[in-house]
Order: structure tokens, then sequence, then C-alpha cells
């Protein structure tokens, strides 16, 4: 799996994606679950529009499968589980 400083877009000359190391950290260094969820529904948001604009419908789709668990993740949710109701 590539990562945002040396994959698919540092092979393109395009410049890291910044926000989930900074931006997500708590006092103790962790990060927290929700904002990661938001920076990649974030992320996955340009992508779903990129994919979109070149008429990559099934990628479209399925960043579109991603934004949706990346929301659910947001709300202390998730489809992999199954479950509707919040988690503790």
């Amino acid at each position: 799996m590539r990562n945002a400083v040396s994959g698919i877009g540092a092979e393109r000359g395009l410049p890291p994606v910044a926000g989930v190391g900074a931006a997500a950290e708590t006092g103790a260094g962790e990060v927290e679950e929700a904002d990661v969820a938001a920076y990649l529904f974030e992320i996955l948001i340009g992508a779903r529009r990129l994919a979109t604009s070149r008429r990559q419908r099934f990628l479209a789709y399925l960043i579109g499968m991603a934004i949706e668990e990346a929301r659910l993740l947001t709300m202390g949710r998730s489809a992999a589980d199954g479950s509707r109701k919040l988690r503790s």
C-alpha cells in the first residue's frame, strides 16, 4: 500500500496531503478516530469528484461507498459491523 509521502502522488510530482497528523492529534499524541474519519471523508469527496470528471463511473461508485463508511465513522457507527447504534 502506498502512502501520501511515497505513493502515486509523489510519483506524479504532487505534494503530500497534510492535515491528519497535525489537526487530529490530541494532547497525548493520539489520533482521534472521528477526526481521521472526517479527514478521510474530505479527501474522498475530492477523489470522487475527480473520478466522476474523468468518467470513471465504477471507481466513483466505490469511492462513494467509502465516503458513506467515513460518514458513519464520524458518527461512531460502522456499516461493517452492521450496527445502527452509537458505539461507546
